[in-house]
């Protein structure tokens, strides 16, 4: 339990003080043009269908996780800073709050050029023409749907991996959590190409956020009151919400915080000039500021801390 612990203090401090490194050296940078090698060769070897990407996905994931657990293993008394390491670059926190700030601080100069420039690196959504309201609204969906995927899935896994196996099975927990992430985003689409090559990936990646999903509701709830929410509210709003998104698992972060900031997220949305009738998610105030936007970086802040003391908190029940 110490070296749970430890390995995941570690990696929070890791990510406060360094970010995620925007290099091409970067590991999940590094997957993902590996990933794009391994998709041509099974193509070519398997074709395009179910089996092929299937194929692809193990070939990926596998191996991957498995080094992750081996060098864990064997690392002995380091084990602990080996399984930090690891996590660290399965999870973004701080990079989700400096996108955030990277649209507020040119909103709140009514610099919308700037701003717009920079939710369209986060969001797939068209912002050419977003009013500063829709541009607070985009940055903070992303915010919850991205808390999701991009860190309380890894701390579940990681958790979970512990649980199962130790430190060793920590790290490759959140190795594969990431893997499977990363390969979503390469090769998850419903278009022509990865209709079918996709399928496994995206399929597995919504299984895999399923758990992280609910449970980041609770996490936001309890959050709520340190940004002026309320634990109740943001429970039936998140839940409420639950499943209106195309996403099996997005629409409970975004929801949460919809209910935990007392605002009105989703609702129409234009990506690519085709309109996309979304609902609304919450019932509080509709014209967003950056004030709102602030706050909602504070609840990211503390809905991720809120989750790793439940994580802490079911490890050593079960421990």
């Amino acid at each position: 339990m110490i070296g749970f612990l430890i390995a995941l203090g570690v990696a929070l401090v890791l990510d406060l003080l360094l970010g995620d490194p925007h290099s091409r050296f970067h590991p999940v940078a590094l997957f993902g043009r590996a990933a794009g090698g391994v998709e041509t060769l099974c193509r070519k070897t398997f074709g395009n269908g179910i089996f092929s990407g299937l194929t692809g996905w193990l070939l990926l994931v596998l191996p991957i996780s498995a080094a992750a657990w081996a060098v864990t293993r064997f690392a002995g008394e380091f084990a602990p800073a080996v399984a930090a390491v690891l996590l660290y670059v399965t999870i973004a926190p701080r990079s989700l709050l400096e996108h955030a700030e990277a649209i507020r601080k040119p909103l709140s100069r009514n610099d919308l050029a700037a701003a717009r420039h920079a939710l369209s690196m986060i969001v797939s959504r068209d912002t050419a023409t977003l009013p500063p309201s829709e541009i607070v609204r985009g940055a903070i969906e992303s915010l919850g749907e991205n808390l999701i995927d991009a860190v309380n899935s890894a701390l579940f896994f990681f958790a979970v991996g512990f649980l199962a196996g130790g430190l060793p099975g920590a790290a490759a927990a959140a190795v594969l959590l990431r893997c499977a992430n990363t390969l979503d985003a390469c090769w998850g689409y419903r278009n022509e190409r990865y209709l079918f090559f996709g399928r496994i990936a995206a399929r597995v990646d919504d299984l895999f956020h399923l758990i992280p999903a609910r449970l980041t509701l609770l996490a936001v709830a309890i959050a709520a009151p340190l940004v002026g929410g309320r634990i109740s509210r943001t429970l039936r709003t998140g839940f409420r919400h639950r499943h209106d998104h195309p996403s099996p698992n997005s629409a409970w972060g975004m929801g949460a915080f919809a209910g935990a900031l007392e605002i009105r997220l989703g609702g129409p949305t234009v990506y690519g000039g085709i309109p996309e009738p979304y609902p609304f998610w919450g019932d509080g105030r509709a014209e967003l500021t950056t004030g709102d936007l602030l706050r909602a970086e504070r609840l990211t802040t503390a809905s991720t801390l809120v989750f790793c003391i439940l994580l802490i908190i079911g490890v050593s029940l079960c421990k």
